[in-house]
């Protein structure tokens, strides 16, 4: 088991982790016309905290993981609800394929752990529809101190000026960000400020 999947059960507990998929999904839908006819993607799904703050503004939603105890959770919530318009991949879609196309792909704190950021942007870019949308939540550049553990992580955050070249180089077009949300946590006997940014762009 990873610690992904041993920390699924309790994982929606944490107010910290709802108050970001809050605030990411507001955000969201405060630069994407969601509509009913739109099909989601939540890469890095997890218990499908953002997924589930979504679901209402598009037809359907699809999140994919790597997690299999996150994914299994993300199924229950579905069924305890009876929701019949969204679905769960456990794939690792930097290394899968998924044989579905998308109109908007979001992700909320899962890009700092993936090696390759280009790779996965063109990925995202080959998953849309012409005129899709992509939204990409994550911490903006950081010192290593955010994560108590930072076991899989393999990047400290973000430079927005950096990662939105990479937007463009993969094919985004009128690429744009926003702070989504601020979390504080004590460090040292401090309280610090972590931004985490909304990156939006089209297809």
């Amino acid at each position: 088991m990873s610690k992904f999947d041993m920390a699924a059960l309790t994982w929606d507990e944490k107010p910290m982790r709802v108050n970001i998929a809050q605030n990411v999904a507001n955000t969201i839908k405060k630069h994407i016309p969601l509509n009913k006819d739109m099909k989601l993607l939540d890469f890095g799904c997890g218990t499908g905290l953002l997924t589930f703050f979504l679901l209402d503004d598009v037809k359907e939603a699809v999140g994919v993981d790597t997690s299999k105890g996150m994914c299994e959770v993300f199924t229950k919530k579905a069924q305890d609800n009876n929701l019949n318009n969204v679905r769960v991949f456990n794939i690792d879609l930097t290394k899968e394929d998924l044989n579905e196309k998308f109109d908007v792909i979001v992700s909320s704190m899962s890009l700092h752990h993936v090696k390759d950021t280009q790779q996965i942007l063109k990925k995202f870019y080959k998953l849309l529809n012409e005129g899709g949308y992509i939204a990409i939540a994550d911490l903006v550049k950081e010192d290593g101190t955010f994560h108590d553990d930072n076991e899989g992580v393999e990047q400290f955050g973000f430079d927005l000026y950096t990662l939105k070249s990479m937007f463009e180089n993969a094919g985004f077009k009128d690429v744009k960000y926003d702070i989504a949300y601020t979390v504080k946590k004590e460090r040292e006997g401090q309280i610090k400020e972590y931004p985490i940014f909304l990156m939006v762009g089209r297809k």
